[in-house]
Protein backbone atom coordinates (compact mmCIF):
# COMPACT_ATOMS: atom_id res chain seq x y z
CA UNK A 1 0.00 0.00 0.00
CA UNK A 2 0.92 3.40 -1.12
CA UNK A 3 2.22 6.24 1.62
CA UNK A 4 -1.27 8.19 1.06
CA UNK A 5 -3.95 4.64 1.33
CA UNK A 6 -5.19 4.71 5.16
CA UNK A 7 -4.80 1.47 6.85
CA UNK A 8 -8.37 1.58 7.64
CA UNK A 9 -9.22 0.61 4.45
CA UNK A 10 -7.43 -2.76 4.05
CA UNK A 11 -10.24 -4.38 4.18
CA UNK A 12 -11.51 -2.36 1.16
CA UNK A 13 -8.43 -2.89 -0.72
CA UNK A 14 -8.54 -6.83 0.07
CA UNK A 15 -12.33 -7.10 -1.18
CA UNK A 16 -11.68 -5.47 -4.05
CA UNK A 17 -8.38 -7.58 -5.19
CA UNK A 18 -10.37 -10.22 -4.47
CA UNK A 19 -13.10 -9.21 -6.25
CA UNK A 20 -15.65 -9.90 -3.66
CA UNK A 21 -18.35 -7.38 -1.90
CA UNK A 22 -17.83 -5.87 1.48
CA UNK A 23 -20.71 -8.66 3.02
CA UNK A 24 -17.81 -11.24 2.00
CA UNK A 25 -15.29 -10.02 5.00
CA UNK A 26 -15.88 -11.93 8.42
CA UNK A 27 -12.36 -11.29 10.07
CA UNK A 28 -9.29 -8.95 9.48
CA UNK A 29 -5.85 -9.22 11.31
CA UNK A 30 -2.14 -7.84 10.37
CA UNK A 31 0.05 -10.71 10.73
CA UNK A 32 3.38 -8.14 9.50
CA UNK A 33 4.07 -5.41 8.41
CA UNK A 34 7.14 -3.65 7.10
CA UNK A 35 8.24 -0.67 5.11
CA UNK A 36 10.47 -1.11 1.58
CA UNK A 37 12.58 2.04 1.29
CA UNK A 38 14.71 0.17 -1.10
CA UNK A 39 13.61 2.96 -4.06
CA UNK A 40 13.03 6.19 -3.30
CA UNK A 41 10.68 7.43 -5.23
CA UNK A 42 8.30 4.48 -4.37
CA UNK A 43 7.76 3.74 -1.31
CA UNK A 44 5.07 1.28 0.43
CA UNK A 45 4.01 -0.47 2.96
CA UNK A 46 4.11 -4.43 2.75
CA UNK A 47 1.32 -6.28 4.90
CA UNK A 48 0.94 -9.61 5.71
CA UNK A 49 -2.51 -10.54 5.92
CA UNK A 50 -4.53 -13.10 7.79
CA UNK A 51 -8.59 -13.10 6.81
CA UNK A 52 -11.65 -15.24 7.10
CA UNK A 53 -14.54 -15.40 4.18
CA UNK A 54 -18.01 -16.01 4.49
CA UNK A 55 -18.33 -19.87 3.03
CA UNK A 56 -21.03 -18.73 0.37
CA UNK A 57 -18.26 -16.51 -1.44
CA UNK A 58 -15.37 -19.13 -0.81
CA UNK A 59 -17.59 -21.46 -2.67
CA UNK A 60 -18.84 -19.52 -5.90
CA UNK A 61 -17.31 -18.51 -8.84
CA UNK A 62 -14.00 -19.62 -7.92
CA UNK A 63 -13.02 -15.83 -7.26
CA UNK A 64 -10.23 -16.22 -4.97
CA UNK A 65 -8.30 -18.90 -6.98
CA UNK A 66 -5.28 -17.71 -9.00
CA UNK A 67 -4.58 -14.63 -6.80
CA UNK A 68 -0.67 -13.93 -6.38
CA UNK A 69 0.71 -14.61 -2.76
CA UNK A 70 -2.39 -15.89 -1.46
CA UNK A 71 -2.55 -18.90 0.46
CA UNK A 72 -6.24 -20.63 1.54
CA UNK A 73 -6.87 -22.59 4.29
CA UNK A 74 -10.17 -24.62 5.56
CA UNK A 75 -12.24 -23.81 8.62
CA UNK A 76 -9.83 -25.08 11.74
CA UNK A 77 -10.39 -24.90 15.47
CA UNK A 78 -8.68 -21.41 17.13
CA UNK A 79 -5.42 -23.07 19.22
CA UNK A 80 -6.22 -22.69 22.56
CA UNK A 81 -3.50 -21.01 24.77
CA UNK A 82 -1.67 -23.65 26.88
CA UNK A 83 -2.60 -23.62 30.72
CA UNK A 84 0.34 -23.72 33.27
CA UNK A 85 1.45 -27.08 34.38
CA UNK A 86 0.02 -27.98 37.39
CA UNK A 87 2.69 -28.45 39.94
CA UNK A 88 2.33 -30.90 43.20
CA UNK A 89 1.63 -28.67 46.11
CA UNK A 90 3.83 -31.58 48.02
CA UNK A 91 6.79 -29.84 45.74
CA UNK A 92 6.38 -26.52 47.19
CA UNK A 93 8.14 -26.64 50.30
CA UNK A 94 9.54 -23.06 51.31
CA UNK A 95 13.10 -24.89 50.51
CA UNK A 96 12.16 -24.93 46.75
CA UNK A 97 10.29 -21.79 46.64
CA UNK A 98 12.06 -20.07 43.27
CA UNK A 99 13.89 -17.33 44.09
CA UNK A 100 14.91 -14.52 41.29
CA UNK A 101 17.43 -12.63 41.40
CA UNK A 102 17.27 -9.29 38.70
CA UNK A 103 13.78 -8.13 37.77
CA UNK A 104 14.90 -6.77 33.87
CA UNK A 105 13.04 -8.57 31.01
CA UNK A 106 14.63 -12.24 31.81
CA UNK A 107 13.47 -11.78 35.18
CA UNK A 108 10.35 -10.68 35.27
CA UNK A 109 9.22 -12.94 32.34
CA UNK A 110 10.57 -16.11 34.38
CA UNK A 111 8.71 -14.31 37.41
CA UNK A 112 5.56 -14.37 35.36
CA UNK A 113 5.71 -17.64 34.04
CA UNK A 114 6.41 -19.39 37.35
CA UNK A 115 3.86 -17.53 38.92
CA UNK A 116 1.19 -18.06 36.52
CA UNK A 117 2.31 -21.63 37.24
CA UNK A 118 1.34 -21.40 41.17
CA UNK A 119 5.10 -21.42 42.13
CA UNK A 120 4.92 -17.62 43.99
CA UNK A 121 8.38 -16.68 43.03
CA UNK A 122 10.19 -14.03 45.00
CA UNK A 123 11.75 -11.40 43.02
CA UNK A 124 15.05 -9.67 44.62
CA UNK A 125 16.54 -6.63 43.09
CA UNK A 126 19.68 -4.62 43.76
CA UNK A 127 17.92 -1.51 42.87
CA UNK A 128 14.41 0.13 43.38
CA UNK A 129 10.60 0.23 41.86
CA UNK A 130 10.10 2.33 39.17
CA UNK A 131 8.87 6.14 40.92
CA UNK A 132 12.41 5.87 43.36
CA UNK A 133 14.51 4.40 40.32
CA UNK A 134 13.81 7.50 38.24
CA UNK A 135 13.93 9.34 40.58
CA UNK A 136 17.60 8.47 40.83
CA UNK A 137 18.94 8.48 37.35
CA UNK A 138 16.95 11.72 37.05
CA UNK A 139 19.00 13.13 39.75
CA UNK A 140 22.11 11.60 37.84
CA UNK A 141 21.28 13.23 35.01
CA UNK A 142 20.79 16.51 36.38
CA UNK A 143 22.98 16.73 39.81
CA UNK A 144 25.65 14.45 38.88
CA UNK A 145 24.40 12.31 41.76
CA UNK A 146 25.26 8.56 41.21
CA UNK A 147 23.76 5.78 43.39
CA UNK A 148 25.26 3.01 42.51
CA UNK A 149 22.50 0.28 42.93
CA UNK A 150 20.09 2.56 41.67
CA UNK A 151 20.39 3.63 38.03
CA UNK A 152 19.87 2.95 34.58
CA UNK A 153 21.74 -0.19 35.14
CA UNK A 154 20.00 -1.65 38.33
CA UNK A 155 16.22 -1.56 39.38
CA UNK A 156 13.06 -3.42 38.35
CA UNK A 157 12.77 -3.17 34.07
CA UNK A 158 16.82 -3.26 33.44
CA UNK A 159 19.08 -1.26 31.48
CA UNK A 160 16.35 -1.31 28.84
CA UNK A 161 13.51 1.07 31.18
CA UNK A 162 15.66 3.62 29.87
CA UNK A 163 16.69 3.19 26.06
CA UNK A 164 14.39 3.00 22.95
CA UNK A 165 12.46 -0.45 23.72
CA UNK A 166 13.35 -2.16 21.08
CA UNK A 167 11.83 -5.29 20.61
CA UNK A 168 13.05 -6.73 17.51
CA UNK A 169 14.85 -10.26 17.38
CA UNK A 170 16.79 -12.26 15.39
CA UNK A 171 15.59 -15.32 17.08
CA UNK A 172 13.11 -17.33 15.73
CA UNK A 173 11.10 -19.15 18.78
CA UNK A 174 7.71 -20.37 19.13
CA UNK A 175 7.09 -18.72 21.88
CA UNK A 176 7.60 -14.81 20.82
CA UNK A 177 4.00 -14.28 20.14
CA UNK A 178 3.07 -15.26 23.87
CA UNK A 179 6.05 -12.80 24.90
CA UNK A 180 4.61 -9.92 22.70
CA UNK A 181 1.16 -10.69 24.10
CA UNK A 182 2.02 -10.58 27.01
CA UNK A 183 3.56 -7.29 26.63
CA UNK A 184 0.86 -5.70 24.91
CA UNK A 185 -2.23 -7.14 27.68
CA UNK A 186 0.72 -5.10 30.15
CA UNK A 187 0.31 -1.96 27.70
CA UNK A 188 2.01 -2.19 24.90
CA UNK A 189 1.10 -0.79 22.08
CA UNK A 190 -0.74 -3.41 19.50
CA UNK A 191 1.41 -2.65 16.45
CA UNK A 192 4.54 -4.72 18.30
CA UNK A 193 2.80 -7.98 17.32
CA UNK A 194 3.19 -7.44 13.92
CA UNK A 195 5.42 -4.11 12.95
CA UNK A 196 8.62 -5.68 11.55
CA UNK A 197 10.58 -3.62 13.93
CA UNK A 198 8.44 -3.01 17.12
CA UNK A 199 9.34 -0.30 19.13
CA UNK A 200 7.75 0.32 22.58
CA UNK A 201 9.85 3.94 23.97
CA UNK A 202 10.94 4.45 27.42
CA UNK A 203 7.83 6.08 28.49
CA UNK A 204 5.47 2.98 27.92
CA UNK A 205 7.85 0.98 28.84
CA UNK A 206 7.75 1.66 32.44
CA UNK A 207 3.71 1.21 32.42
CA UNK A 208 4.71 -1.73 30.96
CA UNK A 209 7.02 -2.69 33.62
CA UNK A 210 5.08 -2.07 36.51
CA UNK A 211 2.03 -3.79 34.74
CA UNK A 212 3.85 -6.89 34.80
CA UNK A 213 4.92 -6.03 38.56
CA UNK A 214 1.60 -6.12 39.48
CA UNK A 215 0.50 -9.09 37.37
CA UNK A 216 3.43 -11.37 38.86
CA UNK A 217 2.37 -9.80 42.71
CA UNK A 218 -1.42 -10.84 41.99
CA UNK A 219 -0.87 -14.67 41.35
CA UNK A 220 1.31 -14.83 44.26
CA UNK A 221 4.92 -13.64 43.46
CA UNK A 222 6.29 -11.21 45.86
CA UNK A 223 9.12 -8.28 45.07
CA UNK A 224 12.08 -7.21 47.44
CA UNK A 225 13.90 -4.02 46.37
CA UNK A 226 17.24 -2.78 47.85
CA UNK A 227 17.77 -6.21 47.70
CA UNK A 228 21.20 -7.74 46.40
CA UNK A 229 22.86 -11.32 46.21
CA UNK A 230 26.19 -11.28 47.85
CA UNK A 231 26.51 -14.90 49.22
CA UNK A 232 25.59 -18.41 48.02
CA UNK A 233 26.09 -21.78 49.51
CA UNK A 234 26.40 -25.36 47.69
CA UNK A 235 25.64 -28.50 49.32
CA UNK A 236 27.78 -31.02 47.30
CA UNK A 237 27.53 -28.86 44.24
CA UNK A 238 23.56 -28.05 44.83
CA UNK A 239 22.35 -24.62 45.98
CA UNK A 240 21.43 -24.61 49.67
CA UNK A 241 20.72 -20.98 50.71
CA UNK A 242 21.52 -17.65 49.57
CA UNK A 243 22.30 -14.26 51.42
CA UNK A 244 21.24 -10.86 50.76
CA UNK A 245 22.96 -7.63 51.67
CA UNK A 246 25.44 -9.51 53.74
CA UNK A 247 22.92 -10.79 55.97
CA UNK A 248 19.86 -11.57 55.44
CA UNK A 249 19.72 -15.63 54.74
CA UNK A 250 17.04 -17.11 52.40
CA UNK A 251 16.48 -21.16 52.31
CA UNK A 252 16.10 -22.37 48.51
CA UNK A 253 16.72 -24.85 46.09
CA UNK A 254 16.04 -22.89 43.24
CA UNK A 255 17.50 -20.01 42.16
CA UNK A 256 16.83 -18.08 38.26
CA UNK A 257 19.91 -15.62 38.41
CA UNK A 258 18.87 -12.96 36.05
CA UNK A 259 21.19 -10.48 36.81
CA UNK A 260 22.05 -7.68 34.21
CA UNK A 261 25.56 -7.38 32.52
CA UNK A 262 26.55 -4.59 35.10
CA UNK A 263 26.26 -6.68 37.99
CA UNK A 264 30.22 -6.93 38.20
CA UNK A 265 30.61 -7.29 41.44
CA UNK A 266 28.18 -10.72 41.40
CA UNK A 267 30.24 -12.24 38.54
CA UNK A 268 33.41 -12.22 41.19
CA UNK A 269 31.20 -13.74 43.86
CA UNK A 270 29.90 -16.29 41.28
CA UNK A 271 34.02 -17.45 40.57
CA UNK A 272 35.06 -17.69 44.27
CA UNK A 273 32.14 -20.04 44.90
CA UNK A 274 33.53 -22.14 41.67
CA UNK A 275 30.64 -21.76 39.19
CA UNK A 276 32.26 -21.66 35.44
CA UNK A 277 32.83 -18.28 34.24
CA UNK A 278 34.25 -17.64 30.35
CA UNK A 279 35.10 -13.85 29.11
CA UNK A 280 33.29 -13.58 26.02
CA UNK A 281 33.61 -11.52 22.78
CA UNK A 282 31.50 -8.08 22.91
CA UNK A 283 31.69 -4.71 21.18
CA UNK A 284 33.02 -1.39 22.17
CA UNK A 285 32.78 2.23 20.60
CA UNK A 286 31.19 5.53 20.95
CA UNK A 287 27.50 6.94 20.35
CA UNK A 288 27.36 8.73 16.98
CA UNK A 289 24.13 12.06 16.82
CA UNK A 290 22.72 13.20 13.73
CA UNK A 291 20.43 15.41 12.51
CA UNK A 292 16.44 13.66 12.59
CA UNK A 293 16.19 15.24 9.28
CA UNK A 294 19.57 14.09 7.80
CA UNK A 295 18.74 10.74 8.49
CA UNK A 296 15.10 11.33 7.48
CA UNK A 297 16.23 12.45 3.56
CA UNK A 298 18.47 10.35 2.90
CA UNK A 299 16.37 6.98 4.26
CA UNK A 300 13.10 8.52 2.51
CA UNK A 301 14.50 10.94 -0.14
CA UNK A 302 11.00 12.95 -1.59
CA UNK A 303 8.72 11.13 1.00
CA UNK A 304 10.92 12.51 4.36
CA UNK A 305 8.74 14.04 6.46
CA UNK A 306 5.43 12.42 5.45
CA UNK A 307 2.98 11.74 8.04
CA UNK A 308 2.81 8.05 7.36
CA UNK A 309 6.07 8.00 7.83
CA UNK A 310 8.14 7.66 11.50
CA UNK A 311 11.62 8.67 12.16
CA UNK A 312 13.65 7.08 9.94
CA UNK A 313 16.04 4.36 11.16
CA UNK A 314 19.33 2.60 9.86
CA UNK A 315 21.06 -0.21 10.35
CA UNK A 316 25.08 -0.76 9.32
CA UNK A 317 27.70 -3.20 9.10
CA UNK A 318 30.98 -2.82 8.03
CA UNK A 319 33.77 -5.41 7.87
CA UNK A 320 37.34 -3.92 8.76
CA UNK A 321 39.88 -5.70 6.48
CA UNK A 322 42.91 -3.98 7.79
CA UNK A 323 42.32 -5.30 11.42
CA UNK A 324 39.05 -8.21 10.68
CA UNK A 325 36.78 -6.14 13.37
CA UNK A 326 33.16 -6.04 12.26
CA UNK A 327 31.98 -2.92 12.50
CA UNK A 328 28.37 -1.70 13.17
CA UNK A 329 25.60 0.54 14.21
CA UNK A 330 24.01 -0.83 17.58
CA UNK A 331 20.66 0.19 19.26
CA UNK A 332 19.66 2.70 17.29
CA UNK A 333 17.62 5.40 18.14
CA UNK A 334 15.07 7.84 16.25
CA UNK A 335 14.07 10.90 17.72
CA UNK A 336 16.21 10.11 21.00
CA UNK A 337 19.14 11.52 22.97
CA UNK A 338 22.05 9.64 24.53
CA UNK A 339 21.98 9.63 28.37
CA UNK A 340 24.84 8.47 30.83
CA UNK A 341 24.54 4.31 32.14
CA UNK A 342 27.40 4.05 34.16
CA UNK A 343 26.40 1.87 37.76
CA UNK A 344 30.03 2.77 39.00
CA UNK A 345 31.67 6.01 40.57
CA UNK A 346 33.92 7.36 38.51
CA UNK A 347 32.99 6.28 35.16
CA UNK A 348 31.36 7.45 32.22
CA UNK A 349 29.45 5.07 29.77
CA UNK A 350 26.98 6.12 27.21
CA UNK A 351 23.50 4.82 25.87
CA UNK A 352 20.58 5.85 23.92
CA UNK A 353 17.37 6.61 24.86
CA UNK A 354 13.89 7.71 23.50
CA UNK A 355 9.83 8.18 24.19
CA UNK A 356 7.71 6.39 21.82
CA UNK A 357 6.83 9.18 20.14
CA UNK A 358 10.65 9.58 19.01
CA UNK A 359 10.07 13.31 18.36
CA UNK A 360 13.40 15.02 20.01
CA UNK A 361 14.68 15.65 16.17
CA UNK A 362 17.97 13.94 17.14
CA UNK A 363 19.47 10.55 15.68
CA UNK A 364 21.47 8.96 17.63
CA UNK A 365 23.12 5.14 17.34
CA UNK A 366 26.28 3.35 18.99
CA UNK A 367 29.07 2.52 16.24
CA UNK A 368 31.13 -0.32 17.79
CA UNK A 369 33.84 -2.37 17.09
CA UNK A 370 34.15 -5.75 18.00
CA UNK A 371 36.84 -6.66 20.61
CA UNK A 372 38.28 -10.25 22.09
CA UNK A 373 40.71 -11.49 23.97
CA UNK A 374 43.45 -9.67 22.10
CA UNK A 375 42.16 -6.98 23.07
CA UNK A 376 41.84 -7.57 26.91
CA UNK A 377 44.44 -10.41 27.06
CA UNK A 378 44.46 -14.00 28.57
CA UNK A 379 42.83 -12.54 32.17
CA UNK A 380 40.63 -15.26 33.10
CA UNK A 381 37.02 -14.61 33.13
CA UNK A 382 36.49 -11.07 33.98
CA UNK A 383 39.63 -10.01 32.09
CA UNK A 384 36.76 -8.26 29.41
CA UNK A 385 35.31 -6.70 32.68
CA UNK A 386 38.56 -4.95 33.69
CA UNK A 387 39.03 -3.61 29.82
CA UNK A 388 35.20 -2.26 29.62
CA UNK A 389 36.53 -0.73 33.27
CA UNK A 390 39.56 1.11 31.88
CA UNK A 391 37.73 2.49 29.02
CA UNK A 392 34.70 3.93 31.58
CA UNK A 393 37.71 5.51 34.08
CA UNK A 394 39.25 7.04 30.97
CA UNK A 395 35.92 8.45 29.81
CA UNK A 396 35.12 9.76 32.97
CA UNK A 397 38.89 11.48 33.21
CA UNK A 398 38.37 13.15 29.82
CA UNK A 399 35.17 14.92 30.54
CA UNK A 400 36.51 16.26 33.61
CA UNK A 401 36.20 14.24 36.02
CA UNK A 402 32.34 15.06 37.03
CA UNK A 403 30.36 12.42 35.13
CA UNK A 404 30.72 14.47 31.86
CA UNK A 405 31.26 12.62 28.41
CA UNK A 406 34.23 13.48 26.32
CA UNK A 407 32.28 14.62 22.74
CA UNK A 408 34.06 15.06 19.41
CA UNK A 409 32.97 16.82 16.17
CA UNK A 410 32.97 14.14 13.21
CA UNK A 411 35.15 16.27 11.02
CA UNK A 412 37.51 16.59 13.79
CA UNK A 413 37.35 12.29 14.74
CA UNK A 414 38.47 11.49 11.11
CA UNK A 415 41.30 14.74 11.40
CA UNK A 416 42.32 12.92 14.32
CA UNK A 417 42.43 16.35 16.35
CA UNK A 418 40.78 17.30 19.26
CA UNK A 419 37.38 19.20 19.02
CA UNK A 420 37.83 22.79 20.76
CA UNK A 421 34.33 23.50 20.49
CA UNK A 422 30.91 21.59 19.07
CA UNK A 423 29.25 23.06 15.74
CA UNK A 424 25.75 23.19 14.75
CA UNK A 425 24.77 20.14 16.28
CA UNK A 426 24.83 20.30 20.31
CA UNK A 427 25.54 16.55 22.09
CA UNK A 428 22.47 15.78 24.19
CA UNK A 429 24.42 13.45 26.50
CA UNK A 430 22.95 13.96 30.03
CA UNK A 431 24.61 15.15 32.73
CA UNK A 432 27.33 17.36 30.15
CA UNK A 433 29.75 17.06 28.01
CA UNK A 434 33.59 18.19 27.30
CA UNK A 435 34.84 18.51 24.17
CA UNK A 436 38.11 16.11 23.24
CA UNK A 437 39.45 14.36 21.27
CA UNK A 438 38.16 10.50 20.94
CA UNK A 439 41.11 8.97 19.24
CA UNK A 440 43.04 8.85 22.75
CA UNK A 441 40.05 7.23 24.72
CA UNK A 442 40.11 4.49 22.26
CA UNK A 443 42.57 1.61 21.26
CA UNK A 444 44.16 3.28 18.38
CA UNK A 445 43.10 0.00 16.37
CA UNK A 446 39.57 0.12 17.17
CA UNK A 447 39.20 4.13 16.66
CA UNK A 448 40.62 3.41 13.16
CA UNK A 449 38.09 0.83 12.37
CA UNK A 450 35.31 3.54 13.56
CA UNK A 451 36.90 6.32 11.71
CA UNK A 452 36.76 3.77 8.63
CA UNK A 453 33.33 2.67 9.23
CA UNK A 454 31.93 6.33 9.16
CA UNK A 455 33.53 7.10 5.91
CA UNK A 456 32.03 3.66 4.60
CA UNK A 457 28.34 3.91 6.38
CA UNK A 458 28.62 7.36 4.21
CA UNK A 459 28.43 5.56 1.15
CA UNK A 460 25.14 4.12 2.24
CA UNK A 461 23.43 6.92 3.92
CA UNK A 462 24.37 10.24 2.78
CA UNK A 463 26.26 13.01 4.96
CA UNK A 464 26.80 9.93 7.92
CA UNK A 465 29.96 11.49 7.81
CA UNK A 466 28.33 15.10 8.03
CA UNK A 467 31.42 17.37 9.66
CA UNK A 468 29.38 18.70 12.50
CA UNK A 469 27.55 15.37 13.66
CA UNK A 470 28.73 14.33 17.47
CA UNK A 471 30.55 11.98 19.04
CA UNK A 472 30.29 10.63 22.56
CA UNK A 473 32.40 8.14 24.73
CA UNK A 474 32.27 5.16 26.04
CA UNK A 475 29.55 2.98 24.87
CA UNK A 476 30.96 -0.46 26.18
CA UNK A 477 27.78 -2.08 28.03
CA UNK A 478 26.76 -3.44 24.20
CA UNK A 479 26.26 -7.34 25.66
CA UNK A 480 27.90 -8.90 28.43
CA UNK A 481 31.49 -9.48 28.57
CA UNK A 482 31.27 -12.97 30.55
CA UNK A 483 29.05 -16.07 30.19
CA UNK A 484 27.77 -18.13 33.03
CA UNK A 485 28.26 -21.44 31.93
CA UNK A 486 24.99 -24.05 31.75
CA UNK A 487 24.33 -27.66 30.68
CA UNK A 488 21.23 -28.51 28.82
CA UNK A 489 18.62 -28.57 31.68
CA UNK A 490 19.67 -24.89 31.76
CA UNK A 491 21.62 -25.11 34.99
CA UNK A 492 24.75 -23.80 35.74
CA UNK A 493 27.70 -25.87 35.42
CA UNK A 494 29.04 -26.27 39.11
CA UNK A 495 25.67 -25.27 40.90
CA UNK A 496 22.75 -27.57 40.57
CA UNK A 497 19.52 -25.37 41.19
CA UNK A 498 21.07 -22.16 39.55
CA UNK A 499 19.26 -21.26 36.28
CA UNK A 500 21.28 -18.78 34.64
CA UNK A 501 19.35 -16.29 31.99
CA UNK A 502 19.23 -13.53 30.15
CA UNK A 503 21.72 -10.88 29.04
CA UNK A 504 23.92 -10.73 31.79
CA UNK A 505 24.44 -14.60 32.27
CA UNK A 506 25.70 -14.41 28.43
CA UNK A 507 22.62 -15.74 26.86
CA UNK A 508 20.69 -12.91 25.29
CA UNK A 509 21.07 -8.85 24.04
CA UNK A 510 18.16 -7.28 24.48
CA UNK A 511 14.46 -6.88 25.42
CA UNK A 512 12.82 -9.46 23.83
CA UNK A 513 15.34 -12.37 23.89
CA UNK A 514 16.19 -12.21 27.38
CA UNK A 515 12.43 -12.05 27.54
CA UNK A 516 12.33 -15.49 26.09
CA UNK A 517 15.10 -16.91 27.67
CA UNK A 518 13.76 -16.46 30.77
CA UNK A 519 10.39 -17.98 30.15
CA UNK A 520 11.54 -21.11 28.60
CA UNK A 521 13.83 -21.31 31.41
CA UNK A 522 10.61 -21.20 34.01
CA UNK A 523 8.75 -24.05 31.45
CA UNK A 524 12.61 -25.95 32.63
CA UNK A 525 11.69 -25.41 35.92
CA UNK A 526 8.20 -25.96 35.88
CA UNK A 527 8.60 -29.24 34.33
CA UNK A 528 10.60 -30.40 36.93
CA UNK A 529 9.02 -29.65 39.68
CA UNK A 530 5.65 -31.68 38.24
CA UNK A 531 4.60 -34.80 38.08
Amino acid sequence: MGLNAPEAKLGEYLLAHLQLPVTALRQLLIEHKSLDARHKNEIFFVYTLRFEIADEHCQTSGLVNGVPNLTVTGEQEQEQPQSAVPVSKAKLSRACRPVIVGAGPAGLFAGLKLALAGLKPLIIERGEGLPDRIDKVNRFWEQRALDPDSNIQFGIGGAGTFSDGKLMTRVKDPHLPEILQQLVAAGGPPEILYWQYPHIGTDLLREVVTNLQSLIIDYGGEFRFHSCLTDLVLDQGNLHNLTVNREIVISTALMVLAIGNGARDTYEMLLQKGLSLEAKPFAVGLRIEHPQDLINTAQYGKWAGHPALGPAEYRLTFNHQPTGRGVYSFCMCPGGMVVGATSELERVVTNGMSYHARSSGIANSAIIVTVGPKDFGDGGPLAGVRFQRALESKAFQMGGSNYSAPVQRVADFLQDKASVAMGELKPTYLPGYTPANLRELLPREISEAIADGIRHFANRINNFDWPDAVLTGVETRTSAPVRILRGESRQAIGGNGIYPVGEGAGYAGGIISSALDGWKTAEEIIEKLSY
